[in-house]
């Protein structure tokens, strides 16, 4: 009897999320690893909500009890960049506390909306106040409702739509290289 080869394991990324929004783009990005045959996981944990430093510290507690924490290849976080600012101005920092807890924040450029915004085709370079994103995103997308879930992400966005809007974003652009996409 002829021996199977080995089915290396994957290598595990734990992604803290803020919302079931930022879960389904997690699970969109998942999707888009498996699709490209990398050999990773994504392992997305929910968090609580509230500011950004309070989803930041929820994922570093998520993360002190997580089982492969010692192997993992990366520990990150996706936040929207518009509540940091507050954030900062009322004297919490996300971003110090995630250097803290060794978590790299992974930035969302204004939120989630202005980020699914700019992976349709034409959009990439659109850049609206966090307080119009929806709204714009509406217009290209007219039946969106949020959250989004994941299956809905896959059947409208592809790769090729992440990677033309990371050409415009460093966020985006780091964390599909992270990727290997």
């Amino acid at each position: 009897m002829r021996r199977r080869r080995p089915v290396p394991q994957r290598q595990v990324v734990f992604v803290g999320v803020e919302g079931k929004s930022e879960r389904a783009f997690a699970q969109f990005l998942r999707h888009l690893c498996d699709a490209a045959r990398r050999n990773l996981h994504l392992d997305i944990k929910l968090g609580t909500g509230g500011d950004s430093v309070s989803v930041v510290e929820e994922a570093g507690r998520r993360l002190a009890r997580h089982p492969a924490r010692r192997s993992l290849v990366g520990q990150l976080v996706l936040l929207d960049r518009d509540r940091v600012e507050e954030d900062r101005r009322s004297g919490r920092d996300a971003q110090a506390t995630a250097s803290k807890l060794r978590l790299r924040i992974v930035f969302q450029s204004p939120n989630l909306e202005g980020l699914l915004l700019r992976l349709h085709p034409g959009c990439e370079q659109r850049r609206p106040a966090a307080r119009d994103a929806l709204t714009e995103l509406r217009r290209v997308w007219p039946d969106y409702s949020k959250p989004p879930g994941g299956t809905e992400l896959r059947e409208r966005f592809a790769l090729a739509d992440v990677r033309r809007a990371a050409l415009h974003d460093d966020e985006l652009r780091w964390l599909l290289a992270f990727l290997g996409l």
